[in-house]
């Protein structure tokens, strides 16, 4: 038999923005307050959000759902091991849909092949493409997407939007959005640059 969300607690690894949306979609459900481990968030952001900051090892221990998030670092590689998995409880499930690297795939498949925890939900792997069945596929107790589980058409329409937007936004004197070195706009050089280029008083760069 299955579970509900309700009553259950979720656990999430990596509270960057995909981990933050995910505790938000999933407060209607009647779930119990949700933990994060993420060392780089501070108390008063986990406070804001409602969220109880916790060890790796609390989290693994306690929830229902564990959510991997994090990106993949030399520091991530590998998180969520052998030890790690086993210290999930027998009626948890792990949902990985973060980069392929984090979790150990030997040690969740033979942890999952031996029923040791409930189940996975994967959307990343090791070695990508999948381009032959992978070993996942054999098991009742694992869900597997092709790295494409955001491949809508909402998503590339709003990517198509966006790209246009970017290139509107500095012809009408307005900072593109999602620009990742915001301190280029504050260069003389490149407020030079751009008034040359678009006629447009270096002044008016918002």
């Amino acid at each position: 038999m299955g579970c509900e969300l309700r009553d259950r607690t979720l656990g999430v690894i990596g509270l960057g923005g995909i981990g933050r949306k995910l505790v938000s979609l999933l407060q209607e459900f009647g779930m119990r307050q949700p933990v994060a481990f993420d060392p780089f968030v501070p108390a008063s952001v986990l406070e804001e959000l409602g969220i109880r900051g916790v060890s790796l090892n609390e989290l693994l221990t306690t929830v229902d759902f564990v959510s991997v998030h994090c990106p993949l670092t030399e520091q991530t590689r590998g998180l969520i091991g052998a030890d790690e998995i086993a210290k999930m409880k027998p009626d948890s499930y792990l949902l990985y849909t973060a980069r392929g690297g984090i979790v150990a795939e030997r040690a969740l498949f033979g942890d999952l092949q031996a029923k040791r925890i409930a189940g996975a939900a994967l959307d990343c792997f090791e070695d990508e493409p999948v381009i032959q069945p992978h070993r996942f596929s054999a098991l009742d107790n694992v869900i597997l997407a092709p790295h494409a589980i955001a491949w809508i058409a909402e998503l590339f329409r709003d990517i198509g939007r966006t790209a246009c937007q970017s290139m509107l936004d500095p012809w009408q004197g307005k900072r593109p959005t999602g620009v990742l070195n915001p301190e280029l706009i504050q260069r003389a050089s490149f407020r030079a640059k751009w008034s040359r280029i678009t006629g447009i008083s270096e002044e008016s760069l918002a």
